[in-house]
């Protein structure tokens, strides 16, 4: 326990920031597993159950992570700390899936270099989205996200990419400066059919990488 923090807090971030799934970066992107199936058979991923992962060794696949969430209708947010060697590509985001279900219905990432990965901006894949946002921030080692999600009305969601200070970048440390602002459209085919929604961290991760999650 930190000092400050309560055992409260404590005990709502051990329950609510944690990474619950991952899949690998491929046609079966949206079969993502849990702790113990997915670590079964890929033994470089460490940390899924807890609120930091890592990818160890050289040569592994692009593994996206997924994390437990809140129900859509409310409001959050969480910081993701990104580690990561200079030549790896990483991205962070944010997934919505059903409430009774590791079935990942649309995500959102921004990646590190700023630029489109290996495709294009919006793919559908087995009837699920995953759309990739630009945006003019580049970070080479080191960067800390803040993510911002809201329901703006029953058809929509907002949701806002902040980075945070810290020695890479020119920001005063314990500022923060938005990157990009999205809305979501919730009327989707395969969004407006599922009452319950789970909204929540979502991070790609290559080799050495590290993806932690901390309360804002």
């Amino acid at each position: 326990r930190s000092p400050g923090e309560s055992w409260r807090d404590l005990v709502r971030d051990s329950v609510t920031l944690r990474w619950i799934a991952a899949g690998p970066y491929h046609e079966q992107l949206w079969r993502f597993a849990s702790r113990e199936r997915f670590s079964s058979t890929h033994e470089e991923l460490t940390g899924l159950g807890g609120p930091s992962v890592t990818i160890e060794g050289l040569n592994v696949f692009d593994t996206y992570v997924l994390g437990l969430g809140l129900p859509i209708r409310n409001a959050q947010s969480w910081r993701l700390e990104m580690v990561k060697d200079g030549h790896v590509i990483d991205g962070v985001g944010f997934a919505i899936r059903a409430a009774d279900s590791l079935q990942v219905l649309h995500a959102c990432v921004w990646n590190s270099d700023g630029e489109l990965f290996n495709g294009p901006e919006a793919a559908e894949i087995d009837g699920h989205w995953l759309t990739q946002y630009t945006h003019d921030e580049v970070y080479d080692t080191i960067a800390k996200f803040e993510i911002r999600v809201r329901k703006e009305a029953d058809s929509a969601l907002r949701v806002e990419l902040w980075l945070r200070g810290n020695e890479e970048n020119d920001l005063p440390p314990g500022t923060a400066h938005k990157l990009d602002s999205r809305l979501i459209d919730l009327t989707q085919p395969q969004l407006a059919r599922r009452p319950n929604l789970i909204v929540g961290p979502f991070a790609r991760i290559f080799e050495n990488s590290i993806a932690t999650l901390s309360r804002v």
